[in-house]
């Protein structure tokens, strides 16, 4: 056995102990209903921001990957951060990087051993692709929260395709649409892809800030339909643009 087999597990069997451990703090916060208060959410959220933060830190540590933001702050709430979707760790990158931060997440994953409470703790967004899921994503926005979401669905194959849903979101409760584009060399960690298969050399990711949108200026005095498909076929654009440069 390889030694870039050996340090992959021990770094998947750490991550699996601090979802473990989260369980043990998260799960009576769910059962006595206590994260539909906002202090706990938030309590919540920063737990698995500074757990996963250190998972991150771990990884790098142990020269597995390195990486790079080139994020500003986001200033304010009810900003809509959009994302393509290269590698399993995307979500935990970017929930690490965002203070607090909501986050629409795969409804397979709220049956996950390891992540079922931390999802329910932090009033996580199951995606269930109705009606119900897209309303209650702008009324969070509304609020004042922060959203993250990769509109591919699933992790990037070799095309980046988004669907609609996110830029109506933008429109319907967002002051900003931000634009991060995720870039990953050699990539991996990829979809239906073993955690064994790992490349020989360490894997190098970038995160940077390709636009920002801000909502109330955006075609303003168009109708919301109108705003929202031109508004997915700019950002269809920017990261064909962008992803397409680098491949090319």
């Amino acid at each position: 056995m390889s030694l870039k087999i050996v340090r992959a597990g021990f770094l998947f069997f750490f991550f699996a102990l601090i979802c473990i451990g989260g369980d043990l703090l998260l799960v009576p916060v769910v059962l006595l209903g206590l994260n539909k208060f906002k202090f706990m959410q938030n309590l919540c959220r920063d737990l698995v921001r500074v757990s996963w933060g250190f998972f991150i830190k771990v990884t790098k540590i142990c020269g597995y990957l390195d990486y790079k933001f080139e994020l500003s702050k986001l200033n304010g709430g009810s900003n809509l951060v959009i994302a393509n979707h290269p590698s399993l760790l995307d979500v935990v990158f970017l929930v690490s990087k965002f203070k607090r931060i909501n986050c629409i997440v795969k409804g397979e994953l709220g049956k996950n051993i390891f992540l079922f409470a931390a999802i329910r703790a932090c009033n996580y967004i199951p995606n269930t692709n109705n009606e119900e899921f897209l309303q209650k994503s702008v009324d969070v926005l509304k609020s004042g929260e922060n959203l993250l979401i990769f509109p591919e669905g699933t992790r990037t194959k070799e095309e980046i395709i988004f669907h609609k849903a996110a830029a109506y979101m933008g429109i319907k409760g967002a002051s900003n649409v931000v634009c991060v584009g995720i870039n990953m060399a050699p990539r991996s960690l990829r979809k239906n892809e073993p955690w064994y298969k790992t490349p020989d050399e360490k894997i190098k990711y970038v995160f940077k800030e390709l636009k920002k949108f801000e909502v109330s200026e955006f075609l303003k005095d168009r109708p919301s339909p109108v705003r929202a498909r031109a508004l997915h076929e700019e950002i269809s654009k920017i990261y064909k643009e962008e992803f397409s440069e680098r491949t090319s």
